[in-house]
């Protein structure tokens, strides 16, 4: 398209067209894994899950604080065992309301044995969830209770310090039970009711169209309940496996807002900024999960020269620009006021100690480690480096970079020896990362299992007025053992358009678009 003014002919983007329609043009990384939320498990899956769903409570979208979404009041017991919610008057986008027994039916799914949904731990702080997931006992053992059409009862096994933030993550949001139903996608995850024609939700957008590996698009849900405050008219979700390409997409009127931002191209947006680049810190840990069922590194003292090899301060600097700070613990310092005191240390001739330490020597070198990891060229070079770093220490590595979905897979059948894990927190409480670590998580991919670490998490719930010792020690185990060694902490680097407005720094990285509009 195109315009003529003054003997010019100046062309109108992609980007100037959908703003004209309020719709914005999102980068989104790699396309979701899902849209069922008992499925999702990646960020891109999470950012358009947010948009289309909402739970009880929802993020405010500046300070993070909960705030009511489906419930618009609540008590929550003294002991903090049991929580009663008040549903507001909401309709799903057919039109149908939004009933307690539809957060009754999600939940019982989220956890029902046959589903092997992946984030099901989530919902353990639920009285009798654990058993109910394991099938030892009937979903309707699940501590919830739809006591009338707007009233539900929550029940808990232990106290939840973080519950309102936990219940605002995209696994406790309602589902429509009839829709499911009617297409058998109750237990079967095989079914796949994520389509336009079948999806139905509750949330500010809804699904228009996806073409997987091409785009995703959301529009207005004029049934949400405050749709009369929601400026935007729709949003297109982009995949980028690329940030050259992406960039390049942004810097030709082809989108509002990057989901990343190539190394290479730092400096000139530093120098040149112009207001569109955005280094935000966000509540991430970046690191490499270790396969403790693979041989050697089964042995602690092998995890830990792993961990004592590493110059996280020279990759942070020379590989990543500056941008991210070196991590010495797993779990972000000051996340819900966690601070561990000490950490890790690096000390190459005490990682060589430590090897030799084992049996390892020059007529018995260690063998060769595989690293897996997506290929992203930043993510590559780190490799690299790691890899001259731990090859002064007598460790010889193999980067595997490979296509999304081969990552995936052999993620999911511990097909590696290191794995990389970039994870961003669900809630701003340090539960979010070291909850990971639990022998039943189902997003633990080390087999590293501790009946000593689960039981410090468990007692955390237990002790309110010791919470705060105990997840520090439970992070002292953990960085003793070693099923995952940490590598940076999160900073989220990535172009913005001047025009979009409501776009709020926070350290979940969360930006909803109820929030979000055009300057105009």
């Amino acid at each position: 398209m195109a315009f003529s003014g003054c003997g010019r002919r100046e062309r109108l983007t992609r980007a100037d067209a959908a703003r004209a329609e309020g719709v914005l043009l999102r980068g989104n990384g790699q396309d979701p894994d899902s849209l069922d939320p008992h499925l999702a498990t990646l960020v891109s899956a999470g950012n358009v899950l947010f948009n289309v769903f909402e739970g009880l409570v929802r993020f405010h979208a500046e300070t993070l604080e909960p705030e009511p979404a489906m419930a618009e009041s609540w008590e929550i017991s003294e002991d903090g065992l049991e929580a009663v919610f008040q549903l507001r008057e909401a309709r799903w986008s057919n039109g149908d309301p939004v009933r307690a027994s539809d957060f009754v039916f999600a939940w019982r799914r989220m956890l029902h044995p046959d589903l092997a949904a992946a984030y099901a731990y989530m919902l353990y702080p639920l009285a009798n969830a654990r058993e109910v997931n394991t099938g030892e006992l009937p979903p309707d053992a699940l501590g919830v209770e739809a006591v009338d059409e707007r009233t539900l009862r929550v029940t808990l096994h232990r106290p939840v310090p973080y519950l309102l933030s936990l219940l605002a993550h995209w696994t406790w949001f309602p589902l429509h039970e009839e829709s499911l139903a009617n297409l058998g996608a109750v237990t079967d995850r095989t079914v796949l009711w994520t389509r336009p024609e079948t999806m139905v939700v509750n949330g500010p957008f809804r699904l228009k169209t996806w073409r997987p590996e091409r785009e995703l698009v959301l529009e207005r849900n004029e049934q949400y309940w405050d749709a009369d405050s929601v400026r935007l008219n729709g949003a297109v979700f982009l995949p980028y496996s690329d940030p050259t390409t992406e960039e390049r997409a942004f810097r030709s009127g082809g989108l509002h807002v990057t989901y990343t931002l190539p190394r290479q191209r730092l400096n000139h947006y530093r120098d040149q900024d112009g207001g569109v680049l955005r280094i935000d810190l966000n509540l991430e840990s970046v690191g490499w999960v270790v396969n403790v069922r693979r041989p050697d590194l089964d042995r602690v003292d092998m995890r830990r020269a792993l961990s004592l090899a590493l110059d996280r301060g020279a990759i942070a600097e020379r590989v990543l620009g500056g941008t991210r700070e070196p991590a010495f613990s797993h779990v972000p310092p000051g996340t819900g006021g966690h601070r561990l005191e000490g950490g890790l240390r690096e000390d190459l001739a005490e990682a060589k100690a430590l090897l030799e330490g084992i049996g390892f020597s020059e007529e018995r070198p260690v063998r060769e480690l595989e690293m897996i990891l997506p290929n992203r060229a930043d993510w590559v070079r780190v490799a690299e480096v790691m890899r001259e770093q731990w090859a002064r220490a007598g460790i010889p590595v193999v980067i595997n970079s490979m296509e999304r979905s081969t990552y995936f897979a052999r993620r999911r059948e511990g097909a590696f020896d290191l794995c990389f894990l970039g994870w961003v927190g669900d809630y701003p409480d340090p539960t979010t990362f070291l909850s990971l670590w639990l022998s039943d998580a189902g997003n633990n991919l080390s087999g590293w299992s501790s009946g000593e670490y689960d039981a410090l998490l468990d007692a955390s719930a237990r002790n309110p007025d010791a919470r705060a010792q105990i997840l520090r020690d439970a992070e002292t185990l953990l960085l003793e053992e070693l099923p995952v060694i940490p590598l940076v902490f999160g900073a989220s680097l990535y172009l913005l358009d001047p025009t979009v407005q409501g776009w709020h720094t926070n350290l979940l990285n969360h930006h909803p678009l109820r929030a979000v509009w055009f300057q105009e």
